[in-house]
């Protein structure tokens, strides 16, 4: 007698929970939307990993016109008053140097993992 009430009020509270879909094709809608953000997000990531080796070929030049910069400044003896032009060049060296540090290791860091990594099959 107990188990048919139980079962009388799980009959309630399940069809209580059941929902109406809103329009008929609300199902075929949902999906659509959902493949077409998939897709979207498939040509961020490509664009993404477009930008990292963008970001690498950039930074390749910056070192060689750094190189380039750090020959270059001894022969031009820039004047400056009250400053040597030793020390003018140990202070392109040494921002060249944190420079090179810092963006090399955020390219590592990008090109390793990046902001999309997922653990998908695709």
């Amino acid at each position: 007698m107990e188990e048919n009430s139980n079962d009388k009020i799980m009959k309630e509270i399940l069809e209580k929970a059941a929902s109406e879909m809103p329009f008929p094709d609300f199902e075929d809608e949902l999906m659509s939307k959902i493949n077409e953000l998939e897709v979207e997000e498939k040509a961020v990531q490509e664009g993404y990993r477009r930008g990292v080796a963008f970001s690498w070929v950039f930074f390749v030049v910056g070192i060689i016109s750094g190189v380039v910069l750090t020959q270059l400044i001894p022969q031009l003896e820039i004047p400056l008053p009250g400053v040597d032009s030793g020390v003018v060049l140990m202070v392109f060296q040494v921002g060249f140097i944190l420079f090179i540090l810092l963006h090399f290791e955020k390219l590592m860091s990008m090109t390793r993992g990046g902001v999309f990594k997922k653990d998908t099959v695709d």
